[in-house]
C-alpha cells in the first residue's frame, strides 16, 4: 500500500496506518551504480522517508524515472553572501538544464550533519564548525533540475558542478562560475545520482514542502515548462544581500569560533571566508566509509 499526500486529488483515508507508514523502501540498487550505497540507503530512515513520499506521490515506477530524470542542487547560503547566486543559475541553465522547481531551505545544525553524514569521513571538526556557520547566514535555495538526456541527470551535472578543490577543477564548471575559492566554501551542493535525490529531498525539506516540490516538478517533467527562479533569488537576496568575496588580510590572526557565529551577518561572513583560508579542513586519517568507493577516495590523492 502507497502512502498518499493528503492533497492528492480523489484519495481515501487510509485505513491500514500500519501499512501506509511502512518505510521498507525500493530496490536502491535501481538508483544507484555505487557498490554497497544501495545496502547503506536500504538501512538509511532518511532515505526511507524520501521514498515513501516520492512513491507516495508519484507510484513507484513513476519514483523512479523521476528520481532518475531529476537533479536536486541546493544553492547554498555562501553563494548568496558571495554575491554570485544568480550567475550560477544562468550558467546551469546555459549548461542544458531546466529548473522544475524551487525553494528556499534554511539548514540547521542536524540537517547540516545529515545532508553530509557520509561524505564527511575525512572533516576536521573546524570543517563541521564552518559548515555550521555557512548555514547560519541565512537560506539557500534547493532547485530541482531536469536535461532531456533520457538519463540520470544528477550524473551529468555532478560533472557541471566542478570538483571541490579548485587547483583540480576546470574552468567553466558551475563553481568556478561562483568563485569557490577552497574546499570549504564550494557554494553549491548536489545530488550524486538517483538514491540521492530520493534521500536529500527529505534531508533537505518538510514532508508538506517535500510533496509540494515533487508535485511541481513532475507537473512540469510532463509538460516541458520550465519554473521561474527570479522570485525566489529575489526573496533569498532580501533576507541575505549579496556581500561579495572578502579578501582575507595577510597575517591576520585566524578567526575564533565566537566570531563565526556572533554579530552582524557580514562580520560574520568575513570571518567565515577568514576561517576557511586558515583552518585546517582535512584529516590525515579518515573516519569509517559507508561503502567501498570511499574507502578509495581519498582528498589527498
Amino acid at each position: 500500500m502507497r502512502l498518499r499526500s493528503p492533497h492528492s486529488a480523489g484519495v481515501q483515508p487510509v485505513e491500514d496506518r500500519s501499512a501506509a507508514l511502512d518505510l521498507t523502501g525500493p530496490d536502491w540498487a535501481r538508483l544507484t551504480d555505487v557498490t554497497g550505497k544501495d545496502q547503506v540507503f536500504a538501512r538509511d530512515l532518511v532515505a526511507q522517508e524520501g521514498w515513501a513520499a516520492l512513491a507516495g506521490e508519484l507510484g513507484d515506477e513513476q519514483a523512479y524515472a523521476f528520481a532518475a530524470r531529476t537533479a536536486l542542487m541546493w544553492l547554498r547560503p555562501d553563494a548568496f553572501a558571495a554575491g554570485t547566486a544568480g550567475e550560477v543559475l544562468a550558467a546551469t541553465v546555459g549548461a542544458g538544464f531546466r529548473p522544475l522547481a524551487a525553494q528556499p531551505v534554511r539548514l540547521e545544525r542536524c540537517a547540516v550533519r545529515a545532508l553530509w553524514a557520509y561524505m564527511c569521513r575525512w572533516a576536521t571538526a573546524e570543517r563541521l564548525i564552518l559548515m555550521d556557520a555557512i548555514a547560519e547566514l541565512g537560506p539557500g535555495l534547493l532547485v530541482l533540475w531536469a536535461d532531456g538526456t533520457g538519463g540520470p541527470v544528477s550524473s551529468r551535472m555532478t560533472a557541471v558542478k566542478g570538483r571541490n578543490d579548485p587547483a583540480r577543477r576546470r574552468q567553466g564548471t558551475l563553481r568556478d562560475v561562483a568563485g569557490s575559492p577552497n574546499r570549504a566554501l564550494t557554494m553549491l551542493h548536489t545530488t550524486d545520482d538517483p538514491a540521492d535525490v530520493v534521500r536529500e529531498l527529505a534531508v533537505l525539506c518538510s514532508w508538506p514542502e517535500r510533496t509540494g516540490l515533487i508535485t511541481e516538478a513532475a507537473t512540469r517533467l510532463r509538460d516541458g515548462h520550465s519554473a521561474d527562479l527570479d522570485h525566489a533569488l529575489r526573496d533569498i537576496e532580501r533576507d541575505l544581500p549579496p556581500l561579495g568575496l572578502p579578501v582575507p588580510e595577510a597575517g591576520a590572526p585566524a578567526p575564533s569560533v565566537h566570531e563565526l557565529h556572533t554579530g552582524p551577518v557580514d562580520k560574520r561572513w568575513a570571518a567565515l571566508v577568514g576561517a576557511s583560508e586558515s583552518w585546517p579542513l582535512l584529516r590525515r586519517t579518515p573516519g569509517p566509509a559507508a561503502w567501498p568507493e570511499q574507502e578509495t577516495r581519498s582528498p589527498w590523492q
